[in-house]
């Protein structure tokens, strides 16, 4: 087996190993639409690569014939710990060897780019995909999970409390209520330090603006007995898939004073409303190193979409000039 950069005279064959792996099933993706976009990212690489200078595509050869390929990105920032890390945007794989050498070959650019994880989304249902990636030293940190609203749907509320937009008044009130969970944050196996990691949060969660209407939704749970903040949501505008919309649960937390009485099944109801307002799709991530965080779609009724494996490339040294590979 031998993996080279690919070349455009590869383009039809990498299409045909695309459609070989089969649908693995997504909320955010039918069919058509899943191998649409696969289909256009190789053709964009291969025919622009000036447009898309720090995506890579390799190609696995066996008698000179493409048998497999991975498309990645470099100098991706985790938006937690901040680390660099190089993303598999695509791939397709038939077996443990080709994968390994695939993996061998992208790790040499990885590091030689100083770049300290290669991640991969997975599907959840690929178990024998799951195990090769975990023998070539990936391991599982977090996953995403989705749903899917009709219009007109209503998550769970309560009299005893209501939702109301933030106010620049209530950014102390997040602070303090974010700082009281770092480790729920982190993703799963990454060795990076809480204090550091809550640093940087409360730096750029200080810089919120509130009142934005840049695609950022903050939301405060009050109590209405006391008046009192109880909680607090933040909402993403995510992609709009085709014609529906999606948000992305970015934060969502209650204060500890009021922890134990489930009132984060009314935050995401909050959230779920405002999916169902036109029909959207509601989706978040989380980190498999804390057992509530990572069980959480199960509570809510939500399904696995996807798992996010990683690998840590920092134990091996550059090997040789791949920066132009």
């Amino acid at each position: 087996m031998q993996v080279r950069k690919a070349r455009l005279e590869d383009l039809p064959e990498l299409e045909r190993l695309k459609r070989a792996m089969g649908y693995p099933g997504s909320v955010f993706y039918d069919e058509e639409s899943y191998f649409q976009l696969a289909l256009e990212r190789l053709s964009q690489v291969l025919t622009s690569p000036e447009e898309l200078p720090d995506w890579r595509l390799l190609v696995l050869l066996e008698e000179d014939k493409p048998r497999g390929y991975v498309l990645f990105v470099l100098d991706d920032e985790h938006g937690v710990t901040h680390q660099l890390q190089s993303l598999i945007l695509d791939f397709a794989v038939f077996s443990f060897e080709g994968l390994s050498a695939l993996v061998a070959r992208t790790r040499k650019t990885v590091t030689a780019f100083e770049n300290e994880y290669l991640v991969s989304e997975l599907p959840p249902a690929d178990k024998r995909l799951q195990l090769w990636f975990y023998r070539c030293g990936f391991r599982a940190e977090q996953n995403r999970a989705a749903r899917r609203f009709p219009r007109g749907h209503r998550g769970a509320s309560s009299p005893d409390y209501r939702i109301r937009k933030a106010r620049p008044e209530d950014l102390s009130f997040i602070l303090e209520v974010h700082s009281a969970y770092p480790a729920a944050y982190l993703p799963a196996g990454r060795d990076v330090d809480l204090q550091t990691v809550e640093f940087r949060y409360q730096l750029l969660y200080a810089g919120f603006d509130l009142t934005s209407s840049s695609g950022s939704l903050y939301f405060i749970l009050e109590e209405v007995a006391s008046g009192l903040a109880a909680g607090y949501l933040i909402l993403h505008e995510g992609p709009v898939l085709g014609k529906v919309k999606s948000f992305y649960v970015y934060d969502v937390a209650v204060a500890p004073a009021f922890a134990g009485r489930g009132l984060s099944v009314y935050l995401i109801g909050f959230a779920e409303t405002l999916a169902g307002q036109e029909g959207s799709i509601l989706y978040g991530d989380g980190s498999l190193g804390t057992r509530v965080i990572a069980s959480w779609h199960a509570q809510m009724g939500y399904v696995v979409d996807s798992i996010r494996f990683a690998l840590d490339c920092r134990s091996e040294a550059p090997l040789g000039d791949v920066k132009r590979m």
